[in-house]
């Protein structure tokens, strides 16, 4: 280990920022994106995000989705005022008032943790600081209070999440955006699995390879069930397409337990003949295989039905092979240039997994190992404490920073739409003068 260039780097990454403290960075790195998300959306268009929330500051009257008598108005409901677009302040304030309170608090704990750091005197308090550092984090932004009306939504919306439902008629975006942001922390989500089992269940045997499975299905698991629900619900095709779509994410994790079973089931004789090679290489083709169709479909999903840009509808309407790509839908909020910087960004992420058929072999020499064989290897090489692990987990919260922008910009157009659509139906309906 000593010798071990690459184990050493390992080390010292994570020295510097144990695992523990960077689950809070990544979960303080979504409210910071939310938080600059909004501010872009209120200074630079006239996109209203409360009201795609359904949720506002002002004792506006509220859809109640319980029966439970005598409620107060809280974000448990659904508005059917229109919030004004000069509240959207409030939601800025108040992200970013969580956000400068929980930063502070957590580089405290962290800097804490780095000066006792050995000191055996205060072995208990070092091995408590993440706990607080992270409880306190979950606690400050999921709490539920009344007086705090987006704070009981996020609450309520995490509750009904985990079960794997999902309020489809009232407040659909609200919960869309924090399901498939969830997808996106599924390895953050599996950072904490391997914290709670390295510091207080069995720090000298190596992560169970079945419990990460079934921690990083959890995401995709309730996705499906959210889509299984609407397709019951409505009966509209495009459901059941998108729980296909969440399903083919299940083909990569099942296969990389194949390949961790293989490993640790291997027998001497397999090693020494070559077989257990022979087996390796058999299911990394298999993971390049389902890997492909997932980020295939993914992409194609999001470029289609999420961001609804018909750059891709030639592709399913049988004509013009040579279709060109250039975006149809009319309404942007945007400039252009953004657009597709968002597409060739999300592909790009979608199948940044290729790099690992660049990964450094023991094979490989020295005179032909070439930079994209050292930057594959710096992402993909290595384990969960390793920098490069950490660039891939912020790679991918920054696609779905990137996919928010264009999902509630889309969300926004068809509401606007069918808000025009109810207006000239009134219209129509009312008396004609003169």
């Amino acid at each position: 280990m000593d010798g071990d260039p690459n184990q050493a780097t390992k080390l010292i990454f994570n020295d510097f920022i144990p695992l523990s403290f960077r689950i809070t960075f990544f979960i303080l790195l979504g409210l910071f994106l939310w938080l600059l998300l909004n501010i872009i959306f209120f200074n630079f268009t006239r996109i209203n995000i409360l009201n795609l929330l359904n949720l506002s500051f002002t004792p506006h009257n509220y859809t109640q989705l319980d029966n439970t008598p005598n409620n107060l108005t809280t974000g448990e409901y659904a508005s059917t005022i229109h919030s004004e677009f000069n509240e959207n302040q409030r939601l800025i304030k108040g992200i970013s008032k969580s956000f400068k309170i929980l930063a502070v608090f957590n580089i405290v704990c962290w800097i804490a943790y780095k000066i006792i750091n050995g000191d055996e005197s205060l072995r208990a308090l070092y091995y408590t600081l993440p706990v607080v550092s992270f409880a306190f984090t979950i606690y400050k932004l999921f709490y539920k209070s009344a007086l705090s009306p987006g704070q009981f939504r996020i609450f309520t919306t995490i509750k009904r999440i985990l079960r794997g439902n999902i309020n489809s008629l009232s407040m659909r975006t609200n919960d869309i955006l924090i399901s498939d942001s969830l997808v996106s922390f599924s390895k953050v989500l599996n950072d904490l699995g391997l914290v709670i089992w390295n510091y207080w269940f069995a720090s000298d045997i190596a992560y169970n390879y079945q419990l990460e499975f079934m921690i990083l299905c959890i995401p995709t698991c309730i996705r499906i069930k959210q889509c299984w629900f609407e397709y019951k619900s409505t009966g509209q095709k495009q459901h059941l397409l998108n729980l296909i779509k969440y399903s083919t994410g299940f083909g990569p994790l099942l296969v990389n337990v194949m390949i961790k079973r293989t490993l640790l089931k291997a027998t001497e004789d397999e090693k020494s003949s070559g077989v257990l090679l022979l087996k390796l290489n058999m299911l990394n083709n298999w993971w390049y295989l389902v890997s492909a169709i997932n980020s295939t479909y993914s992409f194609i999903w999001d470029i289609k039905m999420d961001w609804n840009l018909g750059m891709l509808n030639s592709l399913f309407e049988f004509r013009n092979p040579f279709y060109k790509l250039v975006i149809l839908r009319k309404q942007l909020a945007f400039p252009t240039i953004v657009y597709y910087f968002a597409i060739v960004t999300d592909f790009i992420l979608r199948f940044i997994w290729v790099l690992k058929i660049f990964i450094i072999n023991e094979e490989l020499h020295s005179d032909k190992i070439k930079f994209i064989h050292v930057f594959s290897t710096f992402l993909f090489g290595y384990d969960a404490y390793s920098f490069g692990y950490a660039v891939i987990e912020l790679l991918e919260i920054y696609r779905r920073w990137v996919w928010c922008f264009l999902k509630l910009e889309s969300d926004w157009v068809k509401l606007s739409k069918h808000e025009e659509e109810e207006q000239y139906e009134l219209e129509d309906r009312l008396p004609k003068q003169g």
